[in-house]
């Protein structure tokens, strides 16, 4: 029988999820030494596909072959011992176990009937050396950020020797330099040989590292080609089915009006967690204000101290003009503080509770008045879904089933039913598409146009540069400098200066 040039091939692949046809007859074509990036919306596919890949999830109808042999049922562990290895999106470490535990969990290196830690350890700290991440292979996982679980993460996949590793959305939680990282071994692992299926939405990604492309739109396929073959513009209207005219729409036309938040000298001491020190600015009314650095440079601590998540230990916080004391995410939320995190899972979803309690659960007081108001929480969900385009079946479909993209939508969808003054969005476009990207800044622009004052961290320098009023680049903590829109310095190039302390306040 004739060799396949194809490491993996998926026929015909179809899944349907009870009200959804979640995979409606995709093909999927995987050359060995390659990088496949598989595009498409929010809810299009994507991870399915790749779940009914690794075991996950068994497709309904289709067939899948791994080095030109047919591969029937199969477990998340028999594509591991095939060589298929898988990055999730959503990651979910052993926080309690450390580093050199969660990379070799469920396949330890033994001796005897006994699990070999001397050479588990050994062999962790050698890999995580060979692939330059600045962590232990003693500590425990809960001492490493986000960035840091998906950088772990990372290097399982590459011990495994896997001849097929499939990386879903793995550069969102991370920042320009772990970037690097990850796309150095990205590009020595397709120059030994390793096939490299990747999702992301990012388009520069995309025509950085894609040699091949799938597009991939409401669970069937749309395309296949060389990545020469496409254009920014041309993959975003096949990826969409339509015309995306501006992704970044501030509008300057937009009053900045009267300071509506302030903090002075905020300090987070060693013993609150020390991430951040005398922090000092200001918010106005219709302004939108990024916040830029890489990562571990202190913003989402800062903006956890600010809504109440975490203490700080010293300095003020004004409201309108008038000193407030934040103890806790209740206070906050009183005050009219609302915040995205970036870690929607953990703190944003109650996953196993439906889209029409998730929504109303932070708004409990605007739907109750002695009983609780159902019809009006199913009229804002209702108005939510449509006006950021959630992807579901229905409002009592349960939140952990829905896509990474569209559990966002829904962490964003009920804030914004909120009394809101104040918008903190930590990485608010994190997993979403390149239309629900545009959707949500448009949001944006028209929250800060009624008044709202936006705060928007984000590791898309695009993102950042397309936004904000001005932007506040911090750096181990503090604040290096303080950007308007008008300044010739505001480009990437500035803001990384700053970043890295190329420039000095």
């Amino acid at each position: 029988m004739e060799k396949s040039q194809y490491v993996l091939e998926m026929k015909n692949i179809v899944k349907v999820f009870p009200g959804v046809r979640a995979l409606d007859g995709v093909d999927l074509k995987v050359r060995p030494g390659s990088v496949h990036v598989i595009c498409g919306e929010n809810g299009a596919g994507k991870s399915t596909l790749m779940k009914i890949i690794n075991g996950t999830y068994v497709a309904d109808e289709g067939e899948m072959f791994f080095n030109g042999k047919k591969i029937g049922s199969h477990t998340v562990q028999d594509t591991l011992n095939m060589g298929i290895a898988m990055i999730y999106q959503e990651l979910n470490p052993v926080l309690e176990m450390t580093v050199a535990e969660n990379i070799w969990l469920g396949r330890e290196p033994k001796r005897g009937k006994f699990v070999d830690y001397k050479k588990m350890y050994r062999d962790t700290q050698t890999l995580l050396d060979k692939l330059q991440l600045p962590y232990k292979a003693n500590q425990k996982m809960y001492e490493l950020s986000i960035a840091g679980h998906q950088l772990i993460e990372i290097a399982k996949a590459i011990s495994v020797n896997a001849s097929v590793i499939i990386m879903d959305e793995p550069s969102s939680a991370i920042g320009n330099e772990e970037i690097e990282v990850l796309f150095k071994q990205i590009f020595s692992l397709r120059d030994e040989g390793t096939a490299i299926i990747y999702i992301t939405h990012k388009m520069d990604e995309i025509f950085r590292i894609a040699d091949d492309i799938t597009i991939i739109r409401d669970g069937k396929l749309v395309e296949e080609g060389p990545a020469h073959c496409y254009d920014p513009e041309k993959l975003i209207s096949r990826m969409v089915g339509r015309e995306i005219s501006n992704i970044f729409p501030k509008d300057s036309t937009v009053p900045i009006k009267d300071v509506i938040f302030e903090v002075k000298n905020l300090t987070q001491e060693k013993c609150d967690g020390g991430r951040f020190r005398d922090i000092s600015f200001q918010l106005h009314a219709g302004e939108i204000l990024g916040f830029a650095g890489l990562v571990g440079a202190g913003r989402s601590e800062l903006m956890r101290a600010i809504f109440g998540l975490d203490k700080y230990s010293s300095g003020s916080v004004y409201i309108e003009g008038k000193e407030v004391r934040i103890k806790n995410t209740r206070d906050a939320i009183n005050k009219g503080i609302a915040m995205v995190n970036e870690d929607r899972r953990t703190y944003g979803l109650i996953l196993e509770r439906s889209i029409h309690d998730n929504i109303s659960l932070v708004n409990m007081k605007k739907y109750t008045k002695g009983l609780i108001n159902d019809k009006k929480i199913s009229k804002d969900t209702e108005d939510m879904v449509r006006l950021l385009q959630i992807k579901i079946a229905d409002e009592n479909v349960e939140a952990g089933t829905l896509s990474g993209g569209n559990q966002q939508k829904v962490v964003l969808a009920k804030w914004l039913t909120g009394d809101v003054k104040i918008l903190i969005l930590d990485e608010p476009t994190r997993g979403i598409d390149v239309g629900a990207k545009s959707e949500i800044h448009k949001l944006m622009t028209e929250f800060a146009r009624q008044g709202m004052g936006i705060i928007m961290i984000s590791s898309e320098l695009p993102e950042v540069l397309g936004m904000s009023d001005r932007v506040i680049v911090m750096q181990e903590g503090i604040i290096q400098g303080i950007i308007s829109r008008d300044e010739a310095q505001m480009t990437q190039e500035g803001i990384m200066k700053l970043a890295t302390r190329g420039v000095k306040r």
